[in-house]
């Protein structure tokens, strides 16, 4: 198509303010990595702004290989008080908990002391610290790269108040991008909340909702929790990068893996597995081939689960892996766990793996709400149904099967589907950028 004006044919600027980026890992780093990597094709030149010293629970510096050239990455310092709450809880810098995922484990004095700073006095988390350093720096940006908009992400949804600061000053257009619930995320049900402190958060997020421009979120579920608090709000799902799932040759395992790659937190612990799964190694010899993997951090809960039901002996432990690794893992492996977390909001959670897995082609035993979103992904993607927590016969039936197929043939048949391409980086960045270009049309 021709550009009639030579407006439309300039490439707009677009500041992007992200806690988390290379070197971190994680899909929280994921999503604005990979809309970086392709919002050029749609006519956005991204300028990024993120934090000079981290603090993060896992880095893979190969994930820089996925910015492309020419993009200016701008830095700003930060005061961390959370390297001190994190060492409150038995934490170590590098080498630390799952982020928040085992906030509930703990029971002593300090710990809890801690717990209650963190939730008291630092709202609406411990990374607010960035702020004071980060909007004097972007302010020098929009000043100095001619900035057309801003798109603040979170977690941490403290740098949502960056943006909620810059709109109000520069009057420019705005983009918040909420990849998690705010006030109500999971963990906020274990934290000792005063009633002033929940109050502050919900007024912060208000905020944020009906300030900006344009609200995006990862899910149904959180557009239905925010549609009345903001001015427009977008569903833009995570996904997966077709450039990360090479035509491999997979060789056929002399094991059969189940395999779990990521974070294993305490709330995804589900003791139904585990009874199905020592069930079957005790009725069935044939059941000596089958391993349980886990790739990335694990939370002591899950460890005590698996050797409660006598299942250590068939688990292998892998330390966090690149990016690129843990996409060769999903590949190779027989049958992807994917337990969504157990919490009040487990319906609206959408695990960033759950795309990769289903662009593996492995097949994926779900445990979760079958009428949630993660849920309503997989039947779009003709992957096997979510089964139910508590559906003992269900899961111990799809492992049986999974299993015991392998064991006839040899190898574990990967499926893929047309469906599944509309989840892909591309798609969602051209998603992405149609929302960029409403935004920043003049009197729109």
């Amino acid at each position: 198509m021709t550009c009639t004006k030579l407006v439309c044919c300039r490439m707009k600027k677009i500041l992007i303010i992200t806690y988390y980026w290379p070197p971190s890992s994680g899909p929280g780093v994921q999503r604005w990595l990979k809309f970086v990597k392709y919002l050029g094709q749609f006519n956005w030149h991204p300028v990024i702004l993120t934090v000079k010293n981290g603090y993060y629970s896992n880095t893979d510096a190969s994930l820089f290989d996925n910015i492309p050239e020419g993009i200016q990455v701008y830095k700003a310092r930060s005061i961390e008080p959370f390297q001190v709450y994190d060492l409150l809880r038995g934490g170590r810098r590098k080498s630390k908990q799952i982020g928040m995922g085992d906030i509930k484990d703990h029971h002593s004095f300090l710990v809890r002391a801690a717990n209650y700073i963190r939730a008291n006095w630092f709202i609406p988390d411990a990374r607010k610290g960035w702020k004071i350093m980060a909007i004097p720096k972007a302010s020098k940006i929009i000043k100095e790269e001619n900035v057309d908009a801003i798109v603040t992400t979170g977690p941490p949804h403290s740098t949502h108040l960056i943006g909620l600061y810059l709109k109000r000053k520069y009057k420019i257009p705005w983009l918040a991008d909420l990849r998690d619930p705010w006030t109500t995320i999971y963990y906020n049900e274990f934290l000792h909340r005063t009633a002033s402190s929940k109050a502050r958060d919900f007024k912060l997020e208000s905020e944020v909702l009906s300030t900006a421009d344009h609200i995006t979120v990862v899910s149904h579920s959180l557009e239905k929790e925010f549609r009345d608090r903001s001015r427009k709000i977008s569903v833009v799902s995570n996904g997966y990068d077709p450039d990360d799932f090479p035509n491999l040759v997979i060789q056929p395992n002399a094991n059969f893996y189940l395999s779990y790659i990521g974070n294993f937190k305490y709330n995804q612990n589900i003791e139904t597995l585990w009874r199905s799964i020592s069930e079957l190694k005790k009725n069935h010899d044939e059941f000596s081939r089958f391993k349980i993997r886990f790739i990335g951090n694990i939370n002591t809960q899950i460890l005590k689960a698996i050797d409660k039901w006598e299942l250590l002996e068939m688990t292998e432990k892998i330390p966090y892996v690149s990016h690129e690794k843990a996409i060769r893992f999903m590949m190779s492996s027989d049958l992807l766990l994917l337990p969504i977390p157990q919490a009040k909001s487990a319906k609206s959670l959408i695990t960033g793996k759950i795309f990769e897995y289903i662009a593996s082609g492995s097949a994926i035993l779900a445990i979760g709400p079958t009428d949630g979103d993660a849920a309503a992904i997989l039947k779009i993607c003709n992957k096997h149904q979510m089964l139910d927590y508590e559906d003992y016969e269900s899961i111990k039936s799809r492992i049986k099967s999974q299993y015991f197929q392998w064991l006839k043939t040899g190898t574990s048949i990967k499926t893929r589907s047309k469906a599944q391409e509309k989840f892909s980086r591309v798609a969602l960045t051209e998603h992405m950028s149609q929302i960029l270009n409403q935004i920043t049309v003049p009197g729109a």
